[in-house]
C-alpha cells in the first residue's frame, strides 16, 4: 500500500462548529467534568527519542489555565508516572502512567496498583534476557525499562521492519514463556504484567473515585482505546455525559474512530479543544 493510500484511510478532523457542539456539555459544567490527556501524540508531538520530547509552550499555558476550572485533570500515559509529570511540568495535575499501573495524585506519592507487584522479577527477567541478545544493540531497538512494564522502541532503527521481526523472533516467545503480555503500538512493543490493567481500568477507577459523571479523554494510540472504551461504557448510564477525542496522524490505529465522539488534526487540533476547554475567544 502507497503513502498515498494510506493516507486516503485517514478520516478527516471535525469542524470547530462541531467540537464546540460536542464540548458544550463539559465546558457549560466543568466542575463536574473530569479531563484526560494521553502524553505523547496528543499533548506532545512523538520524537525519534522519547527523551526528546517536551511539552509545547501554549499547550503547557492553556493546560494551567483548565487545571483548577475541571474537576479533575489527569495525564495518562505509558511513561512512568514521574517522567510525565517531568515533561508536563505541573504538580497541580494528576498522572497516570505506565499504561494504568502507577498513579500519583496532586501532592501525594506515587502508587503502583498491588496487583502489578508480584510481577516485577519477572519483567526484570525478560530485561535480563533482552540486554543478552547479541542482535540487539546492532538492531537499533530501544528498551525502556520502566520497572513495572518494559517497552521496545525501534522507531530509530535503521531498518524498522527487520528490528519488528527481531522482536517477534526472539523477543515474544520469552514473553510468552514468562506469562508477560505484549501489546504493540506506534513503532512499540509493550510488554506488561498478565493482570487486568490498562489506561481504561485506571481512568474508569479514578472516575469512582472523584464520583465523576462527566469525563473526556482524548488520545491517539492502541493503549488509548482501552480507556475511550471505558468512556464509552459510562456515557450508556443514566445521567452519565461521556466524551471520546481521537487525535488524527498517519500511524493512527484503524480501530480508534469507532470509539471517539470527534476527531481533531494533531496537536493544532489538541490546541484548538484546549482553547474550548479554557473559554477563550476563538
Amino acid at each position: 500500500m502507497t503513502r498515498k493510500s494510506l493516507k486516503e484511510k485517514i478520516p478527516a478532523p471535525d469542524s470547530l462548529d462541531e467540537i464546540q457542539e460536542k464540548l458544550a456539555p463539559f465546558t457549560e459544567d466543568p466542575a463536574a467534568t473530569a479531563v484526560f490527556f494521553d502524553l505523547d501524540g496528543t499533548l506532545a508531538a512523538i520524537k525519534p527519542k522519547p527523551e526528546a520530547v517536551t511539552l509545547p509552550q501554549e499547550v503547557a499555558r492553556l493546560i494551567r489555565k483548565i487545571e483548577h476550572r475541571y474537576l479533575a485533570v489527569t495525564v495518562v500515559s505509558g511513561r512512568p508516572a514521574t517522567a510525565a509529570k517531568r515533561i508536563v511540568g505541573n504538580s497541580q495535575l494528576a498522572y497516570i502512567g505506565n499504561h494504568g499501573f502507577e498513579t500519583m495524585l496532586p501532592g501525594r506519592t506515587l502508587v503502583v496498583t498491588p496487583e502489578a507487584q508480584p510481577y516485577i522479577g519477572v519483567v526484570r527477567e525478560l530485561l535480563k534476557y533482552a540486554r543478552s541478545l547479541p542482535d540487539m544493540v546492532d538492531s537499533g531497538i530501544m528498551l525502556e525499562d520502566k520497572t513495572v512494564t518494559l517497552s521496545f522502541h525501534y522507531r530509530r532503527a535503521p531498518d524498522p521492519d527487520r528490528a519488528r521481526a527481531l522482536i517477534q523472533e526472539k523477543l515474544i516467545p520469552k514473553i510468552e514463556e514468562l506469562g508477560l503480555v505484549a501489546r504493540e503500538g506506534r513503532k512499540v512493543l509493550e510488554v506488561r504484567p498478565p493482570v487486568p490493567i490498562d489506561k481504561g481500568v485506571a481512568v474508569g477507577r479514578l472516575l469512582d473515585q472523584l464520583g465523576a459523571m462527566k469525563a473526556i479523554y482524548a488520545g491517539d494510540d492502541t493503549t488509548d482505546i482501552d480507556a475511550l472504551k471505558e468512556l464509552a461504557k459510562r456515557k450508556r448510564r443514566k445521567h452519565n455525559f461521556m466524551a471520546g477525542i481521537g487525535v488524527i496522524s498517519d500511524e493512527m490505529p484503524a480501530e480508534l474512530p469507532r470509539y471517539c465522539d470527534l476527531l481533531v488534526d494533531r496537536l493544532s487540533g489538541m490546541e484548538l479543544v484546549l482553547q474550548i476547554l479554557a473559554d477563550e475567544e476563538l
